[in-house]
């Protein structure tokens, strides 16, 4: 574990968007050498140009012996490939090399210093009836009545759930009709919800965290592509409130972005003895307050207008915050 391993970039073959205006020859120079022929396939532009990006700039920082695998074209044994360090998007269904992602800050709710710096009301509850009414009671005592879910036993296979109210059975039938058979798959997780406190939250901005420090950053705009940053690893670029579908009411706020880098410097060294690895983290102001919005692992994680450059050549030095976990040799 001591010499440097070669990396695996692993690339899913999206389809290419039809509008390729400002797209840099790079890219599609790069895509064509190992993907395949660029043209209009109706593919979402900013799926297509994070993808292309993870791909350009991978094989251009992460070294000359990575190994480029795209997924379903590239004829590689997955077993050769276990225990080396990889850049690019966990599958739904993936192989055996890369089944999950190497981190797992997705988990940051059981962690209090994390809760702590949320700056909200929070409460952490099972998906059993009992457990979900004391949890909304306590939020409840405390003058909360609107509230914002998020099923944590597994990141993203639910949408959040925003509900209001302060009748506990109602509250609670609605957190079981929204959990459905997800909830199946955690009838032994204690801590299979975070219920918080729905608050306003502004200037959302994603932090990429790598040896336990911000590396770069980007605000949370969902127009927002690698191709768009700003020369600068922590771009200014922010939306006073996330919409995905317009880029009009962008602001340029390089002194919050400051204030944030700040922010995640400090929350690196709280969280270095977590064992999160390579992680985002992402940031608000809740009442002029910087604060925690969630942490995931890196990568699956959106990218918005991010400097990959300072990403990728801060991945390079922190390979070992990359390598996937290993299945048991009996499950291989």
């Amino acid at each position: 574990m001591t010499d440097r391993k070669p990396w695996v970039i692993s690339i899913p073959p999206v389809k290419c968007p039809d509008d390729m205006t400002g797209i840099p020859n790079y890219y599609i120079q790069i895509w064509e050498k190992y993907v395949g022929k660029v043209k209009p396939e109706g593919g979402d532009r900013e799926d297509w140009i994070e993808t292309c990006s993870r791909l350009y700039w991978g094989i251009r920082n992460l070294g000359e012996d990575a190994i480029v695998r795209v997924h379903g074209k590239t004829d590689l044994d997955s077993k050769r490939l276990i225990g080396l360090p990889h850049f690019g998007q966990v599958l739904n269904m993936p192989p055996i090399d890369q089944y999950a992602d190497p981190s797992h800050a997705d988990r940051y709710a059981i962690n209090p210093n994390v809760r702590m710096l949320m700056h909200r009301k929070t409460k952490l509850s099972s998906i059993y009836e009992d457990d979900i009414k004391h949890a909304f009671a306590s939020l409840i005592k405390d003058g909360v009545s609107s509230f914002f879910i998020k099923f944590m036993n597994q990141a993203k296979l639910l949408p959040n759930l925003k509900i209001s109210g302060t009748n506990l059975d109602e509250l609670e039938q609605q957190v079981q009709e929204w959990g459905g058979w997800a909830f199946v798959r955690a009838d032994d997780d204690p801590n299979a919800l975070l219920i918080q406190e729905n608050v306003d939250i502004q200037y959302e901005y994603r932090m990429f965290m790598v040896g336990n420090q911000p590396v770069c950053g980007a605000g949370n705009i969902g127009l927002k592509t690698p191709i768009d940053n700003m020369h600068t690893r922590f771009d200014p670029q922010m939306q006073k409130h996330r919409d995905d579908t317009t880029v009009k009411n962008v602001e340029l706020r390089p002194e919050l972005a400051e204030r944030y880098r700040e922010f995640a410097t400090r929350a690196g060294r709280m969280f270095a003895h977590c064992g999160y690895g390579a992680y985002t983290l992402d940031l608000c102001l809740i009442n002029g307050e910087v604060s925690i919005v969630e942490l995931n692992g890196l990568m699956n994680s959106g990218l918005f207008a991010l400097n990959m450059n300072d990403l990728t050549s801060a991945l390079r030095v922190n390979w070992k915050q990359c390598l996937p976990p290993v299945l048991l040799e009996t499950a291989i």
